[in-house]
C-alpha cells in the first residue's frame, strides 16, 4: 500500500505551468456550487450535493472536468488540457468548502427563527429573549422577517439590512472555525502522513481519477476492461431505477439504492440491508483491520443494546442502551491519545513558530508552520471571545473551544483512516458539556450551548476533514502548496458569503417554510425549546451517574484496546470501530463495509497485493459510473420533477 501511494502521489507532481488557471477554476467553481446548493437542496429536493463525507457536490464537477472538459480541451489543441496536479487543486479547494451549506443552513435557520416563532405557549420570550444576545439573532422586524418564511410581496424588496449584524457575527465565527481547521490540518500533516502513514482513501481515489490523460484526452485507466465492469454495474442499476420516476409500476432494482431494514425485536435497533457502491469503493482502500473493527463492534454493540434494554437497567441513557455515552467516552480517549502520540511533532512545530530555529522543512506545506500556528491560535482566541461575549462562562467557553478542535481533529483522523463515505463524530465541542455535573451550568452558558447546537452539521466536523485532506494532497505539489493554501482559505470565506446570500434570497423568493426542510421547520425551533427545557429542568434528576458510568466504561474499553494495539503485534481489532457504530450513518453502512471486508480478505489471500492492485480499475469505474448515473437522475429531476425530485444519495 505504501508503494502504491507513492506512485499515485508522483502522478500529481506539477509541471512548470502557471497555477493561475487551476486556481481560477477551483475558486469560481467552488463559490458557484455553494451559491447553487441552497436551490438544489431546499427547492429542487433532488440528489443531495452536501450529504456524506464525499459529497456529490465535489465528485460531480470533478468528474465532469476529467471526462468531459479535458477531452474537449484536448480536441482543441495539444497541451491545453488540465494536468493531474491542476485537477487535484480543483478537487482539494472544493472539498474543503463543500460542507458550508450544511453547517450554515441550520445556523441561519436558528438565528432567524427566534423572534418569528416566539409565542406565549413556547415561553421563548420569558426564557430566551434575555439570554440570547441581540447580535446573535435577526431583530424583531415584523413583516420584514416574516417575509423570509412566507415569501416576499411583489411590491417589496429583500430587507438585507436586518440580516447584516447577525450574519456578520455568525459568518465570522464559522470563518474562524474553517481557517483554524485548515491551519491545524497543515500542522498535523507530517505526523499523519509520514509517521503514522494514514491511508487517506479519499485522496487516493481522487489522485487515481486525476491520472494523466491519454491520446484522446481520456484517462488511461478507461482502457481497462475492469473499469467498464465497475462502471456498468451501478450505472445500470441507477438508470433502471430512474424509469420508476415516470411509471410507479416499473420493476425497480433496489440493491445499491434503497435501504431495507429488518426488526428482530422491540429492544434492538433495526438491521439495515443497504448496499452503497460509493461506500464499498472507498472502503476498498481502507485497512482490513479497520474494516474488521467496524463490523465486529457493530455486532457486539447491537447485542449489548438488546440485552441492556431488555433487562431495563439503562433508564436515562436513551434507546441505545448507553452505547452513545460509551462511544463518547471512547472517542475522548481516541482523540487525546492521538494528540499525545503527536506531541513531539506538535512541540517541534510550535517551537519553530515562536523561534528563529527551523528544524522542520515546511516549504511544501499549505502554509508555513509559523503562519499555521498563528492562524490556529487566532481562530481559537476569536471563538473563545465570541462565546464569552455571547454569555458563556469564560472557563467553560475555553473548555468548549478546546474540545471543539480536539474532537474535530479526532474525527478527521477517523476519516483519514476509514474513508467512510457516511460517518458521524461521537463528540462535538459543546457535547463535552454533557459530562458537566448537574446544575453546574448557568442560564447564559445554557443559552449559548443551545444556540451553538445549530453547528451540529450531522456530526461531520465541518472543514477539519477537508483541511487534513488538503494538506495531504497539497504536499506533492511542492512550492505550489503555498498558493493552494491561500486559495483554500480565500475561497472558503467567499463561499460562506455566497451561501448566506443565496439562502436568504431564496427564502424571500419562495418562503423558507415552503422549503419543506427539517432544519427550518423542526431543528431550529428545537434549540430555543432546549433553552426553556434546560433552565426549567435545573434541579431535576438527569441520571447523571448512569450516563457517566457508561462514558467511563467506554473510555476504559478504548484505553485497553489502544494499549493492546500498540503493545501486541497480533492484536486483530482496531478500537476505532467502537466509537462509530452506534450512529445512524455507520449502522446503515454496515452491510457495505462487511461485504468490502470479505472481498478484500479473499483478494489478498488468493492473489496478494498484485491482485489487489489489479482490482483498482474496478472500484474506480464504480465511483465514476455511480456518480454519472446520479448526475443523470439529477438532470431528470430538474426537467421533469422540479420541487419533487429524488434523492438517491443519502446516509447522514
Amino acid at each position: 500500500m505504501a508503494e502504491h501511494q507513492e506512485q499515485i502521489q508522483h502522478r500529481a507532481e506539477p509541471s512548470k505551468r502557471s497555477s493561475i488557471r487551476s486556481i481560477a477554476i477551483a475558486s469560481l467553481l467552488t463559490v458557484a456550487i455553494n451559491a447553487i446548493i441552497p436551490y438544489t437542496h431546499h427547492y429542487m429536493h433532488t440528489i443531495s450535493l452536501v450529504e456524506g463525507m464525499m459529497p456529490m457536490g465535489v465528485l460531480m464537477p470533478f468528474l465532469l472536468l476529467v471526462f468531459v472538459v479535458n477531452p474537449i480541451l484536448k480536441a482543441f489543441g495539444k497541451g491545453i488540457q488540465l494536468e493531474p496536479w491542476e485537477l487535484v487543486v480543483v478537487f482539494t479547494v472544493s472539498y474543503v468548502s463543500i460542507h458550508i451549506n450544511e453547517m450554515l443552513g441550520r445556523v441561519l435557520a436558528t438565528y432567524a427563527v427566534m423572534h418569528y416563532m416566539a409565542t406565549p405557549e413556547n415561553l421563548w420570550a420569558e426564557y430566551a429573549y434575555g439570554l440570547v444576545q441581540p447580535w446573535m439573532v435577526v431583530e424583531d422586524a415584523g413583516d420584514r422577517l416574516a417575509w423570509f418564511y412566507e415569501g416576499l410581496p411583489q411590491t417589496e424588496t429583500v430587507p438585507w439590512h436586518i440580516w447584516l449584524r447577525p450574519t456578520f457575527w455568525w459568518l465570522s465565527f464559522l470563518g474562524a472555525i474553517g481557517v483554524g481547521c485548515v491551519a491545524f490540518g497543515t500542522i498535523i500533516r507530517r505526523q499523519w502522513v509520514e509517521q503514522e502513514r494514514l491511508t487517506f482513501p479519499f485522496a487516493t481515489v481522487a489522485e487515481e481519477l486525476a491520472e494523466t490523460a491519454g491520446p484522446r484526452g481520456f484517462p488511461q485507466y478507461m482502457r481497462e476492461p475492469l473499469f467498464w465492469v465497475g462502471f456498468a454495474i451501478p450505472a445500470f442499476i441507477v438508470l433502471w431505477y430512474i424509469g420508476g420516476y415516470f411509471n410507479p409500476g416499473w420493476p425497480s432494482i433496489f440493491i445499491g439504492i434503497e435501504n431495507r431494514s429488518i426488526r428482530l425485536g422491540r429492544y434492538v435497533p433495526a438491521l439495515h440491508g443497504r448496499i452503497n457502491f460509493l461506500i464499498m469503493a472507498f472502503a476498498y482502500f481502507t485497512d482490513l483491520q479497520v474494516l474488521l473493527s467496524i463490523w465486529v463492534f457493530w455486532v457486539i454493540t447491537w447485542i449489548q443494546i438488546g440485552v441492556t434494554n431488555r433487562i431495563g437497567v439503562v433508564e436515562g441513557v436513551g434507546d441505545f442502551g448507553g452505547a452513545m455515552q460509551q462511544a463518547l467516552g471512547g472517542f475522548i480517549v481516541f482523540c487525546v491519545w492521538g494528540l499525545w502520540s503527536a506531541r513531539d511533532h506538535l512541540k517541534d512545530v510550535f517551537r519553530q513558530a515562536f523561534s528563529k530555529e527551523k528544524t522542520l522543512d515546511d516549504s511544501n506545506e499549505l502554509m508555513s508552520y509559523r503562519t499555521a500556528v498563528f492562524l490556529f491560535l487566532g481562530a481559537f482566541g476569536y471563538m473563545l471571545l465570541w462565546m464569552t461575549k455571547g454569555g458563556m462562562n469564560p472557563g467553560i467557553a475555553f473548555l468548549v473551544v478546546l474540545f471543539w478542535f480536539v474532537f474535530y481533529v479526532g474525527f478527521a483522523k477517523v476519516i483519514a483512516m476509514t474513508g467512510l463515505v457516511f460517518a458521524e463524530s461521537p463528540g462535538l465541542g459543546i457535547k463535552i458539556l454533557s459530562i458537566a455535573p448537574p446544575d453546574s451550568l448557568g442560564p447564559g452558558t445554557i443559552a449559548v450551548r443551545q444556540v451553538l447546537g445549530s453547528c451540529y452539521q450531522n456530526g461531520k466536523c465541518f472543514a477539519m476533514p477537508g483541511g487534513a485532506l488538503a494538506a495531504r494532497m497539497g504536499e506533492p505539489l511542492g512550492k505550489r502548496g503555498r498558493t493552494l493554501g491561500a486559495t483554500i482559505v480565500a475561497t472558503f470565506l467567499l463561499s460562506l458569503v455566497a451561501a448566506a446570500v443565496s439562502t436568504i434570497w431564496l427564502g424571500y423568493q419562495d418562503g423558507a417554510f415552503n422549503f419543506g426542510s427539517y432544519m427550518f421547520r423542526v431543528a431550529a425551533p428545537k434549540y430555543y425549546d432546549g433553552i426553556v427545557t434546560s433552565i426549567r429542568d435545573i434541579g431535576k434528576n438527569t441520571h447523571y451517574g448512569t450516563r457517566m458510568a457508561f462514558t467511563a466504561w467506554g473510555a476504559l474499553v478504548v484505553g485497553v484496546m489502544t494499549f493492546c494495539q500498540y503493545r501486541f503485534t497480533w492484536w486483530p481489532i482496531h478500537p476505532i470501530g467502537y466509537t462509530l457504530v452506534p450512529f445512524h450513518s455507520t449502522r446503515t453502512a454496515i452491510l457495505s463495509v462487511f461485504l468490502t471486508w470479505v472481498a478484500k480478505v479473499i483478494i489478498l489471500r488468493v492473489g496478494g497485493i498484485s491482485l489487489y492492485r489489479r482490482g483498482i480499475p474496478l472500484v474506480i469505474g464504480c465511483v465514476v459510473g455511480y456518480t454519472f448515473a446520479l448526475m443523470i437522475s439529477m438532470v431528470v429531476d430538474l426537467i421533469w420533477f422540479p420541487g419533487q425530485g429524488h434523492n438517491l444519495f443519502w446516509g447522514d
